[in-house]
């Protein structure tokens, strides 16, 4: 059984761990989308991510496959066995960024979506996919709010907000009875994006966001944090392909060298001793793993349990929650 983390100023208790859901119901049917939604549950797992946007930019795909491909799973096996399930709402239309979509309408017609998609009267939480810098964040958290003491939601949720509009939140937050964000959920790993190869709306953890979670204690839940495989490519001297055009830096590899060193000292790849690093933020981490297949699950919960002493793991820690502004990887 993985270790459980309760996620601040709510009563979820989830794997340390989270399963990415983006690939579930397009790049992987039914059966594989099952199969691999009972390994992690199996490996300890409780934790399960998905959007409502996921995975509509595949050409014939379903809309919203992955909450849908979820609630069936969860139908399946007697409405999920205590999975706990994110969704995220909001995003832009597809193809146009412009086309915000945190008005009260699109808010309201994508939580009513999702909730019938997964199955769930109540959703557990939700994240805001994208913002809105020039909507007032009081206005959207407004919402949220409305939302959630209707019952539609237990707790609500930033992803790609910047470390100012998350402080932003958490003031405006500090009415009566309104709770804020639970978490955010960013692009974070030891990688460092080159420049121009992610869309503009999406954020990376840097300085401002690590200074808002130690204040306020806040989980971060983020993605593409195994950097997409690339350190693992890296060490067995693979070159090319998309983590590479995205990552394949000097500041990466000089990084990734180092990775490497510890992962040799341990017995383990470099992608499984940088999750290790994640624990040891100083405030609740638990990462979203994009895994493929029940192997990548079980070699997820080995690098997750690896515990590192603090002289091996300072370096690299340093790194890690020292990265410059960026933004993130398609999420």
């Amino acid at each position: 059984m993985s270790a459980r983390i309760r996620l601040p100023g709510t009563a979820l208790e989830v794997s340390a761990l989270c399963l990415g859901g983006n690939r579930l119901g397009g790049e992987l049917d039914r059966d594989r989308s099952f199969a691999l939604l009972d390994a992690f549950v199996a490996a300890g797992g409780n934790f399960v991510d998905t959007a409502h946007v996921y995975a509509d930019w595949l050409p014939g795909a379903e809309r919203s496959c992955s909450e849908k491909m979820i609630g069936r799973w969860r139908a399946a096996r007697g409405a999920g066995g205590g999975v706990v399930v994110a969704t995220k709402i909001g995003h832009p239309v597809l193809g146009r960024p412009e086309s915000r979509r945190l008005d009260r309408a699109s808010l309201r017609e994508d939580v009513a979506a999702a909730r019938e998609n997964l199955g769930q009267e109540c959703l557990d939480l939700v994240y805001l996919h994208r913002d809105d810098p020039d909507r007032d964040v009081a206005e959207i958290i407004g919402v949220m709010e409305e939302l959630r003491g209707e019952g539609a939601l237990r707790h609500y949720a930033a992803s790609n907000w910047s470390g100012a509009r998350l402080a932003a939140a958490t003031a405006a937050a500090g009415r009566p009875g309104w709770e804020g964000f639970r978490a955010n959920q960013p692009e974070w790993s030891l990688a460092v994006r080159n420049p121009g190869t992610a869309a503009p709306d999406l954020r990376a953890m840097d300085g401002a966001m690590i200074a808002w979670h130690r204040a306020t204690g806040t989980a971060a839940v983020p993605y593409s944090a195994q950097a997409r495989g690339f350190f693992d490519r890296l060490a067995a001297g693979a070159t090319g392909g998309p983590a590479a055009a995205a990552f394949d830096n000097a500041a990466s590899r000089a990084r990734g060298a180092a990775l490497a060193a510890l992962a040799a000292a341990r017995g383990v790849t470099p992608t499984q001793a940088m999750l290790a690093l994640f624990p040891l933020a100083g405030f609740p981490v638990v990462p979203v793993v994009g895994c493929r297949t029940p192997a990548q699950i079980a070699a997820s919960f080995r690098g997750i349990a690896l515990a590192l002493s603090a002289a091996e793991a300072a370096p690299l820690l340093a790194a890690l929650v020292g990265l410059a502004p960026g933004t993130g990887a398609r999420e």
